[in-house]
C-alpha cells in the first residue's frame, strides 16, 4: 500500500462519499483508500486528536478508544512512519493537554506531576512497553511544568532510539495519561 497526502489523486477520480468527506474543511475525516494508496490528511489527524481530548475533558465518563473514535492504526501508522510525524503528533498532543487543562483547572494542580506508579498497563490494561510509558510520562510531566509549548524537535529528541511502533505507543499512553490527570483533576476540584 503506498500512503500520501496527494489530495489531487481524489480529484481525478470519480468522487465516493469518504473521498468526498476528506475533501470537505468540515468533516473529520483524516483518511480514504483510494484503491491500493491510503490518502491521508495529518492536519485533520491532529484536529481529530484535539477534538477527542476536549471532548474527553467536558464529559470524562465518555468512552473513548483511540482507534475507532480518535485515530485509526492505518493513520498513525502512516502519520509516524510515512510521514516522519511521531513528534508532531506526540507534541501536539502534549500541548493540546496542556492547553485544555490549564483552561479549566487551577495551574497548581495542573503542574502537579504523575507519579512514577501511574501505570497505565495496571490501571487501563493498555498494551504499551515500559520504555514507551516512561517516556510518555516524563514528556507530559515535563510539558504541564512549563509555560509553553514544546516543540517538535524537542519531542524528537525524546523520541530517538524508539521504534516506529514504541513512538505510537508513547502517543496512545500521552492520550490516556491525560484522561488520567482529567480524571484526577475533576475528583479532586469537585467538577465531577
Amino acid at each position: 500500500m503506498r500512503v500520501t497526502t496527494d489530495h489531487d489523486d481524489l480529484l481525478s477520480a470519480p468522487l465516493g462519499r469518504e473521498a468526498q468527506e476528506l475533501l470537505d474543511p468540515h468533516h473529520h475525516r483524516a483518511s480514504v483508500h483510494l484503491g491500493d494508496r491510503l490518502v491521508v490528511d495529518p492536519d485533520q489527524v491532529l484536529e481529530n486528536v484535539a477534538m477527542a481530548m476536549e471532548r474527553l475533558d467536558l464529559d470524562i465518563s465518555t468512552p473513548v478508544s483511540i482507534e475507532e473514535d480518535v485515530v485509526s492504526l492505518e493513520e498513525m501508522v502512516a502519520m509516524v512512519d510515512h510521514f516522519d510525524k511521531g513528534p508532531a503528533l506526540v507534541a501536539h498532543t502534549l500541548n493540546t493537554a496542556a492547553r485544555v487543562m490549564n483552561a479549566r483547572y487551577p495551574a497548581e494542580l495542573v503542574r502537579h506531576p504523575l507519579p512514577p506508579d501511574c501505570d497505565l498497563r495496571r490501571l487501563f490494561h493498555a498494551d504499551v512497553d515500559e520504555r514507551s510509558q516512561d517516556v510518555a510520562r516524563a514528556v507530559f510531566n515535563q510539558r504541564l511544568a512549563e509555560d509553553s509549548d514544546v516543540r517538535e524537535s524537542q519531542v524528537a529528541v525524546d523520541l530517538d532510539g524508539l521504534s516506529s511502533e514504541q513512538r505510537i505507543e508513547v502517543f496512545m499512553a500521552v492520550f490516556f495519561l491525560y484522561g488520567t490527570k482529567v480524571g484526577a483533576l475533576q475528583n479532586r476540584t469537585g467538577i465531577r
